[in-house]
């Protein structure tokens, strides 16, 4: 008996492996499609290093989807791979819906297709990366789980996406300097900053989205529990870390002026750092 469990695991693990490539393979047809460039083009004869970054964060959307519905509730394995390979399509429709609904709200002072590929900016492509992971966990968390169905999960993702584009510009707003001058410069310490704090939205969005469904009442007054600690989130490690982390420096300054890259880096560690204590102890 343990000798046929093992094999039927054994078995499970490689189909899951497969499907993976099989969605990997699916997800980057979909975003060659529906860009009005040549990716291939752009990453080997131009070796365009912003779409590289961008396109990374895709597939790491991707990747944080398949996951979240592979370690979603288990049935068989049949209904399994059926299940995860339907919901992942929908999630990587839903991801590349995604990046048109964050480049034309979260980012909309410029074109960023215009700067990745025409201007190769690397800090636009960054953004856009850091986007891509964010609605990744967004779309994770709302496929993740009992009680619903595909119509409540993409109710789900539709919430939490409206959630991540108004924290995100509140985000913009509580900055001292503008984010949208600084990635036009290819500032890559506020792209960095700004990426940082992107992803650590989604962290505490896919919190709130995910879990089992318990009615309409309960399920939204624990997402606006949970959302409530996104702007406490953006308070307290934007403080913690200009005021103790570094406080004989003004962190807008460095980044801003100095575009002190590193300064970016622990800006982006720090907010990751804190939703990810927030996420593991809500």
């Amino acid at each position: 008996m343990e000798i046929f469990e093992t094999q039927e695991h054994a078995i499970s693990s490689i189909l899951i492996i497969i499907l993976y490539a099989i969605i990997f393979l699916i997800a980057k047809w979909f975003n060659d499609l529906l860009t009005p460039y040549n990716v291939n083009r752009e990453l080997t004869h131009n070796d365009n290093a912003a779409l590289a970054i961008s396109l990374t964060g895709y597939l790491a959307g991707v990747t944080i989807i398949f996951v979240s519905v592979v370690s979603g509730p288990h049935v068989g394995l049949w209904e399994d791979l059926l299940a995860v390979g339907s919901y992942s399509i929908g999630g990587v429709l839903c991801l590349n819906l995604a990046r048109i609904i964050n480049d034309k709200l979260i980012l909309s002072k410029f074109s960023n297709i215009e700067q990745i590929i025409k201007f190769r900016n690397t800090s636009a492509g960054m953004v856009q990366g850091g986007s891509y992971i964010a609605s990744g966990l967004v779309i994770g968390g709302a496929v993740h789980g009992e009680g619903g169905g595909p119509e409540l999960a993409l109710i789900f993702f539709l919430i939490g996406q409206v959630v991540l584009v108004i924290f995100s510009l509140l985000y913009v707003k509580f900055i001292s300097y503008s984010v949208h001058e600084e990635i036009e410069k290819n500032n890559l310490a506020a792209a960095f900053g700004f990426a940082g704090g992107i992803i650590a939205i989604g962290i505490i969005v896919m919190k709130a989205v995910s879990g089992n469904f318990i009615g309409w009442v309960d399920s939204l007054k624990l997402l606006a529990f949970d959302l409530s600690l996104v702007l406490i989130l953006l308070i307290v490690v934007r403080f913690f870390f200009d005021k103790l982390i570094i406080p004989k420096a003004d962190l807008n300054h460095e980044i801003a002026k100095d575009q002190n890259i590193g300064a970016g880096l622990l800006e982006l560690f720090a907010s990751i750092g804190f939703a990810l204590v927030l996420f593991y102890t809500l």
